[in-house]
This record gives structure tokens, sequence and C-alpha cells, in this order.
């Protein structure tokens, strides 16, 4: 896992519209430019932001990715009995 990847493709992620919409078609175009792994782009595509926090993950990044796609980060963190 590559955190350095995963925060680089989050900080842009709320402020790209092309990116925001190629994710939520699914397209791998998303992630193109990212030197995410397998298990790092289907976490994301998943949107399992408690996987992110629990990987370390700055959580202002995951605060920002789930505001642009409507998730409610920390009700998703309780359900994973993580406290912030």
């Amino acid at each position: 896992m590559s955190r350095s990847g995963l925060e680089k493709f989050l900080y842009g992620f709320d402020k790209d519209p092309a990116r925001q919409a190629a994710f939520k078609a699914g397209s791998d175009q998303a992630f193109a430019g990212f030197d995410l792994d397998d298990n790092e782009r289907s976490t994301l595509a998943a949107t399992d932001v408690a996987t992110l926090y629990q990987w370390g993950v700055h959580p202002l990044l995951i605060r920002n990715f789930a505001g642009t796609l409507g998730i409610k980060y920390a009700e998703e963190y309780r359900k994973r009995g993580l406290t912030t």
C-alpha cells in the first residue's frame, strides 16, 4: 500500500469534476496517473472510507472524498468500531 499515492489521488478528487465523473461511472480512467495497486483501487471504488482511515490516510482528505460522494464518513467509522 502506498499512502502517498492514495493521498495524491484524494487531494485532487474534490477539485476535478472529470475525475469525479469517471469515478462515478466506474471507469479505470479515474485512477490514471496515480501509483495505486489493485487493493487500493478496489478500496477507493468501494468508497470504503473506514479502511482508508485504518490505513492512516489523512482524515481531511477522507472527509473531502466522502463529502464529494455524499458519504457520511463518521457513520462509516462507527460501523467499523473506529473512533476519531
